[in-house]
């Protein structure tokens, strides 16, 4: 350790043999001493070193509390305070390379020696590695729950609507039989009710023939007055056709259902996702058009395997949905992209919204915010079930007021159930 004035050998091997830099620093600021550890963070000599002021070797960036006010300096106020300095700061090294340092500065009480104040520099650079290494862990660590919590989420969805599946798959069993055998005896109570209508008709030609009977006439008269025949020849035939109307309601009801729960027979083929977007909307014509404007950001994408009827049911149900979420007019923008393995489509309305309680449940059957005879609530769930048997997925985003996206993944190849 050299100095303008000499210390003790015991001194001097002290400070050579520690392994923070030591620098002694005049009233000035001028550096007096540096021992080797100095030299070797700062790559100085202590010859090159002692009489130099301390800032030619800071790096030009002023710290929160490291740059006094008035001098510029880190370490001016020792020569007026007798208290501990503490900062980390970046000093420059005679090769140009910089080095972060933890700075630990003090002023010495006694005034007869040149040397009023010491610094202790510390190489923090390995900490700050550790640091910058333990932050990254942590936000890797968050970026992973994110991942799994929204692998859960899928997963917990995806469970529960295979559990969905299966009792659709029941109710629909049980509701179809009773359904048919309901339909098949207003069919046969229409014709035999038809019949008994002619026959009344062929008694009522005969009324006449009873003028010589005025009584028995009379009878009948007031008999058909108090049934009010004529209104119940024509209204009979109208409750029948409503009931019909009614239970093939409830048919097709049944028939979502069981499409939902189960695979058809239809054929896989090779077709254009895109080219089933259009043939959709031509099929849904002004329940589109005078609704909303529609964007297209197609890519050009390249067919991909599937049972293209049911994925353009899956068109249907989005875009009509897409459609009634807009109040007077919007816009639906469709979006298409591929990789290698899969393919998407985006369908994304200007409408008023899907509340955040009710986006998960948008896939359950039966789920509806429409009125009461507006909507059955199956569409999504149809949907949903649709897209999981080709092992894609759906998912939904929405945003109150401004509109919702949803989006529809595929595989560009058939999956195989085996192997799945």
């Amino acid at each position: 350790m050299n100095e303008a004035r000499s210390i003790s050998p015991w001194l001097a091997t002290v400070l050579n043999t520690m392994a923070e830099g030591v620098l002694g620093l005049d009233r000035e600021q001028r550096i007096t001493s540096a021992n080797r550890s100095a030299e070797h963070l700062l790559g100085w000599t202590s010859e090159e070193l002692i009489g130099r002021e301390v800032s030619d070797f800071l790096q030009a960036r002023q710290r929160d509390g490291g740059v006094h006010p008035e001098s510029g300096s880190p370490f001016a106020w020792l020569k007026d305070r007798g208290e501990l300095y503490f900062i980390e700061d970046i000093f420059l090294r005679k090769d140009g390379r910089t080095v972060d340092l933890e700075i630990s500065a003090l002023a010495l009480p006694q005034q007869d020696s040149e040397t009023c104040a010491i610094v202790l520099l510390a190489d923090i650079a390995e900490r700050k590695e550790s640091q910058a290494a333990l932050l990254k862990a942590f936000a890797d660590r968050d970026t992973l729950n994110q991942v799994l919590e929204t692998a859960q989420g899928r997963l917990l969805q995806a469970e529960k609507m295979a559990s969905v599946g299966h009792l659709a798959a029941g109710v629909a069993h049980e509701i179809n039989n009773p359904i048919s055998f309901v339909s098949s005896n207003l069919h046969t109570l229409k014709e035999q009710i038809a019949d008994l209508l002619s026959v009344l008709a062929a008694y009522q030609q005969a009324e006449t023939a009873l003028s010589a009977f005025p009584d028995l006439l009379d009878a009948i008269n007031r008999a058909k007055d108090a049934a009010d025949l004529g209104f119940l020849q024509q209204d009979i035939n109208n409750l029948i056709d409503e009931s019909l109307e009614g239970v093939g309601r409830v048919k097709n009801i049944v028939d979502n259902l069981k499409d939902f729960s189960r695979v058809d027979s239809a054929e896989w083929q090779y077709v254009s996702l895109e080219n089933g977007l259009e043939s959709t909307l031509k099929i849904l014509g002004d329940e589109i058009k005078d609704k909303a404007e529609i964007v297209r950001r197609y890519c050009g994408q390249p067919e991909i395997e599937c049972i293209a009827s049911q994925i353009n049911q899956v068109f249907m149900n989005l875009l009509l949905n897409a459609a009634q979420a807009i109040e007077q007019s919007g816009t639906i923008t469709l979006r298409t992209g591929f990789d290698q393995s899969q393919a998407w489509v985006e369908i994304e309305d200007s409408g008023r919204g899907i509340p955040p309680e009710h986006l998960e449940k948008i896939f359950e059957p039966f789920f509806t915010t429409q009125p009461i005879g507006k909507g059955t609530g199956l569409g999504l769930s149809l949907a949903y079930g649709i897209i999981r048997r080709h092992h894609g997925s759906l998912v939904a985003s929405s945003t109150l007021g401004k509109g919702s996206v949803f989006r529809i993944t595929l595989p560009r190849r058939r999956v195989d159930d085996s192997l799945a």
